[in-house]
C-alpha cells in the first residue's frame, strides 16, 4: 500500500463565494453563531435543500399491491416505486407456509432506455445503518449519485460511434427487512407519543457515564429497550410473525443478501419484458431488434449485482421537513457503520454474482458478527487532532476557535469546554424556553460533525468558541430545531422503525458475546476498553450495542462463516485516511480477504470517501462501474476541498472534472444534512 501522507492543505478563498445561501436546516444555528457570512463564503452550494419529493398526486406505498415481479409506479415526481414480495423465511421448503415481506423499492431511471446500447444496467445503492432507509438515500442523494456515475449529464439523441462509449445506469435502492416502508416493520415502542417521551428522557439523562447514577440509569434503560424490542406480546405484538415467531428472527444480513439476489433477478425479468414492450412499439430493423433482445435477455439464475454501498446514518426530523409519509422514525443510533458488512457478506455468500461492487467505509466483519464493536473508533481522536491543526492553519478569520499558540492550545480549550459542561451544564434559552447544554449534547454534536469535517469543522469551531464563553444560545437553538416533536409524526404512524437497527445488529451478532455486557460490571469493562481508544467519544459509542444485553432473539439464518472469496469481478474498497467509525485498516484488511480487490484511499477526513471527495477518486469509481477497470491497489488521491475552505493539491483540468467536483460536493452536502437532522432524535 502506498505510504500515507498527512492531510495538509492550504487556505484559499472559496470559489463559491458568489453563490446564494441554500442550507435551510442549519441557517438558524449559523445565524445565532453570527457565522452566516462564513458559510456563504465557503459552502453555500455544497449543502442544498433537498429537492421537492412530495408527490403532488399523493403517492402512498400502501396503494401499491406487492408482487413477486417488479411492477413500477411513478412516485415522488422523478422516481419509480415498487413493492417486491419475498418469503419471510427463505429456507421454508413448503410453499406458502411462510409469511411474506413486501420490500419497498425505489428507482431513479437511467437517462436512456434499456434498448439503447449506452444503457449499462442497474446499480443497487444502500446507506448502511443497519436499519438505514434506501428510499431516503435515493430521495436526498440520488440525483447527485447519478450525476457522478453518468458519462455526461445531458444525453444526445444522436448515437454516434463515440457516444457508444457513454454509459448510463438505473439507480435502485430499497428499505431492508423491518425498515421504514418495507412491511412488516420492526418496532420497539409503537406508540408515537410513548416513543417521543422515551427519546426526551434519553436526552435529559444523557450519557456522561462517569457519573455513577447516570451509568446505572443508562445501562438499565438500554437493557430494558432491548427486552422491549424482543417482546411479541402487548404493544410489541407488531413484531409477531408466522403465528407467534419474532420478526427479528428474519431480518439478519444473510436474509438481506438473499433479498438482493431476488432484486437483481427480478430486474433481469423486468428488463427483458420491458425491452420486448418497447420493441413492439418501435420500427427497429430485425437485425437491431435481435441484438437488443439478446442484450436485454433475462439471465435467469445468473443475474449479477452492481452495487455501491455507503455506511451512513439516516434521520427522522429532516424527513418530516421534506413532507414525506412513512420515512420517519430513524434515530441518531442509526449512525453506525455496517453497510459494508452487507457488501462483504454478499461478496462472500454470492461471489459469482459480483459484477461491480464499491464498498465505502468498511467494517471489520468478524468484529461485527462477534458483536464486539471494538474496531470502529480507533481513529476518531485523530480527527479531533486534525480539527485543531486545520483550525490553526485557517486562522482567526475562518476558525472561531483559533488560538495563536497552536493546535495544542486549541485542543486544551476543547477539553476545558467538555470538562466544564460535564461538571456544570450550561443554562440557556431559545424563544423563552429554558434548556441546558450538557456534556452529552456537546459530545453528540462533535461526534456528528466529525462524520463530515468538510462542513462540520467550521460549525464545531463556532460552538467551541461560544461554549468557552459560557454562551449556550446557539446550541439551544439547534436543540430546539431538531428535538423530536409529536407533530412531526403522521397520525397513521404505528411503528418505531428505529427498532430495526436493534433487531438486525443484535440478531446478527454472536449471542455468546453478549455476556461481556450482560451485567453492569461487564459493561463497565467494555466501556474501559473503548475509553482506551477514545477518551472523548467512548461513552457515546458504548451505547450502540447496549440494547443487545436485553435482546435475546436469535436469527434463524445467520452468516457464521469466514469472510472472503474470489469474486467474479474484483471489489473496489474506498476509505478516507481518517474515518471516525470505519478506520482505514479495516478496509486494508478486507481487501486482503477478497483476492484481486483494490483499496483506494482518499487523503481526507470523515466517514466514507464521499464525505470529503476527491475528484480523481470519484472518476476512478465511475470508470470502474463503466468498464470494470481498477486503479492500482493502494492508490491515494488528494481531496478537492478541505475544511475552512482549504484547497488541497488536486487541480481540476477539464469541464468534466469540474462537473464531478460540483456533484461530489453536493452529494457530501446532502449526506451532511442527514447527519445534522439526527443529532438529538435518538
Amino acid at each position: 500500500m502506498v505510504e500515507k501522507e498527512s492531510f495538509v492543505v492550504e487556505p484559499r478563498p472559496s470559489s463559491y463565494a458568489h453563490k446564494k445561501p441554500a442550507v435551510l436546516i442549519i441557517i438558524a444555528f449559523i445565524a445565532v453563531l453570527s457565522l452566516q457570512w462564513l458559510w456563504q463564503s465557503q459552502h453555500d452550494t455544497h449543502v442544498l435543500t433537498s429537492p421537492p419529493h412530495e408527490d403532488k398526486k399523493g403517492f402512498r406505498w400502501e396503494d401499491i399491491t406487492p408482487s413477486t415481479s417488479l411492477e413500477y409506479h411513478q412516485c415522488f415526481t422523478d422516481f419509480q416505486c415498487a413493492r417486491l414480495e419475498v418469503p419471510l423465511d427463505w429456507n421454508e421448503t413448503i410453499a406458502g407456509e411462510s409469511d411474506k415481506v413486501a420490500i419497498a423499492i425505489i428507482k431513479r431511471p437511467a437517462k436512456v432506455e434499456i434498448t439503447d446500447p449506452r444503457y449499462a444496467g442497474v446499480i443497487l445503492l444502500n446507506p448502511g445503518g443497519p436499519g438505514g432507509s434506501g428510499v431516503s438515500l435515493m430521495l436526498t442523494s440520488g440525483q447527485y449519485l447519478q450525476l457522478l456515475l453518468d458519462s455526461v449529464p445531458q444525453v444526445t439523441d444522436h448515437l454516434d460511434i463515440d457516444a457508444e462509449d457513454e454509459k448510463y445506469f438505473d439507480l435502485l435502492s430499497w428499505d431492508p427487512r423491518g425498515v421504514n416502508n418495507t412491511t412488516p416493520g420492526h418496532g420497539c415502542i409503537p406508540d408515537p407519543i410513548a416513543q417521543r417521551n422515551w427519546i426526551s428522557q434519553n436526552n435529559a439523562i444523557g450519557f456522561s457515564l462517569e457519573d455513577e447514577d447516570v451509568f446505572r440509569n443508562v445501562y438499565s434503560r438500554g437493557r430494558l429497550l432491548g427486552q422491549t424490542c424482543a417482546n411479541v406480546d402487548g404493544a410489541s405484538a407488531v413484531n409477531r410473525v408466522n403465528g407467534g415467531e419474532h420478526l427479528g428472527q428474519y431480518v439478519s444480513t444473510a436474509n438481506v443478501v438473499r433479498d438482493m439476489v431476488e432484486i437483481v433477478e427480478r430486474h433481469g425479468e423486468w428488463r427483458e419484458k420491458h425491452a420486448k414492450a418497447l420493441l413492439s412499439r418501435s420500427c427497429a430493423r430485425s437485425k437491431d431488434a435481435a441484438a437488443i433482445l439478446e442484450r436485454t435477455a433475462w439471465q435467469q439464475g445468473e443475474e449479477q449485482l452492481q452495487y455501491w454501498g455507503f455506511s451512513y446514518g439516516t434521520v427522522s426530523n429532516s424527513k418530516a421537513k421534506l413532507g414525506l409519509n412513512h420515512t420517519i422514525g430513524m434515530k441518531t443510533d442509526d449512525i453506525t457503520p455496517t453497510q459494508q458488512l452487507l457488501g462483504q457478506t454478499f461478496a462472500t455468500m454470492q461471489p459469482h454474482r459480483v459484477r461491480r461492487m464499491v464498498l465505502d467505509g468498511v467494517v471489520d466483519g468478524a468484529d461485527y458478527m462477534g458483536n464486539g464493536w471494538l474496531k470502529n473508533i480507533l481513529d476518531i481522536d485523530g480527527i479531533t487532532a486534525a480539527f485543531a491543526a486545520a483550525c490553526f492553519r485557517a486562522g482567526p478569520v475562518l476558525c472561531a476557535a483559533h488560538d495563536a499558540r497552536g493546535p495544542p492550545a486549541i485542543l486544551a480549550t476543547l477539553s476545558a469546554v467538555l470538562a466544564d459542561v460535564r461538571s456544570n451544564p450550561l443554562p440557556a434559552f431559545h424563544d423563552a424556553v429554558p434548556t441546558t447544554i450538557s456534556h452529552s449534547d456537546v459530545v453528540l454534536l462533535l461526534f456528528s460533525l466529525w462524520y463530515s469535517p468538510l462542513f462540520g469543522f467550521p460549525l464545531a469551531a463556532s460552538a467551541i468558541a461560544q461554549l468557552g464563553a459560557r454562551n449556550g444560545t446557539a446550541l439551544a437553538a439547534l436543540k430546539a430545531s431538531y428535538a423530536p416533536h409529536i407533530c412531526d409524526l403522521p397520525a397513521a404512524r404505528e411503528r418505531d422503525t428505529a427498532g430495526a437497527q436493534i433487531a438486525i445488529l443484535c440478531s446478527d451478532g454472536d449471542g455468546h458475546a453478549r455476556g461481556d455486557i450482560g451485567s453492569q460490571d461487564a459493561f463497565r469493562a467494555y466501556l474501559d476498553a473503548l475509553r482506551a481508544q477514545s477518551p472523548m467519544f467512548h461513552e457515546r459509542w458504548a451505547q450502540v450495542r447496549l440494547p443487545c444485553a436485553g435482546f435475546d432473539v436469535r436469527a434463524k439464518w445467520r452468516f457464521e462463516g469466514a469472510f472472503g472469496a474470489r469474486t467474479a469481478h474484483p471489489v473496489l474498497f474506498t476509505s478516507q485516511s481518517l474515518d471516525p467509525v470505519t478506520p482505514l485498516p479495516n478496509a486494508a484488511h478486507a481487501t486482503r480477504l477478497f483476492p484481486g480487490s483494490v483499496l483506494l484511499e482518499t487523503k481526507g477526513l470523515g466517514h466514507c470517501a464521499v464525505s470529503m471527495p476527491s475528484v480523481q477518486g470519484l472518476l476512478a469509481v465511475r470508470e470502474y462501474f463503466r468498464t470494470g477497470e481498477l486503479p492500482p491497489n493502494g492508490t491515494t488521491y488528494e481531496v478537492y476541498e478541505g475544511p475552512f475552505g482549504e484547497r488541497a493539491e488536486e487541480v481540476l483540468r477539464t469541464e468534466g472534472e469540474r462537473r464531478v467536483a460540483d456533484a461530489g460536493l453536493r452529494l457530501a452536502g446532502s449526506l451532511f444534512e442527514e447527519i445534522m437532522g439526527s443529532i438529538w432524535s435518538h
